[in-house]
């Protein structure tokens, strides 16, 4: 579990502790965003997709490291990444997805997470795409 909070909470969080000193504004907007968007998906994938190497009786316990940390954070990243470096949209969703899921690919790799019931690495790639589509459309809307 020590593995699971230095990686999915205590790293990200010192790039979230950047944001919030350098964009509050967004950080405060987005961050909630993302951490109810990790924990809608994140509960329905350990349900049914994917399991962690720790377990809890409560399965997606696990994954809270990853709900609070990792996940929002790079959400608020992709949000400050279209703001201010205007880099081009679908570039932004290209990295940021394939990143993302290569990330995971390693943890898979690592025997950290196991998927079940025919997930693979294309649909979490697609899981992230849709959850980068989330800050996005909310993004436009604010």
């Amino acid at each position: 579990m020590l593995f699971h909070i230095i990686i999915g909470f205590i790293l990200p969080w010192i790039v979230g502790v950047y944001l919030f000193r350098n964009q509050k504004k967004l950080f405060i907007i987005f961050y909630p965003i993302g951490t109810a968007t990790s924990f809608l998906i994140n509960e329905i994938g350990f349900n049914y997709f994917w399991r962690m190497d720790i377990v809890f009786q409560e399965s997606s316990l696990t994954g809270i490291p990853y709900d609070l940390g990792l996940y929002p954070i790079l959400g608020c990243l992709f949000i400050c990444v279209i703001h201010y470096k205007k880099m081009p949209i679908l570039i932004t969703f290209l990295v940021f997805t394939l990143v993302t899921t290569f990330g995971e690919y390693i943890l898979v790799c690592l025997e950290k997470i196991v998927y079940r019931n025919e997930w693979n690495i294309i649909w979490t790639g697609v899981s992230y795409l849709f959850a980068y589509s989330i800050f996005y459309v909310l993004q436009i809307s604010s």
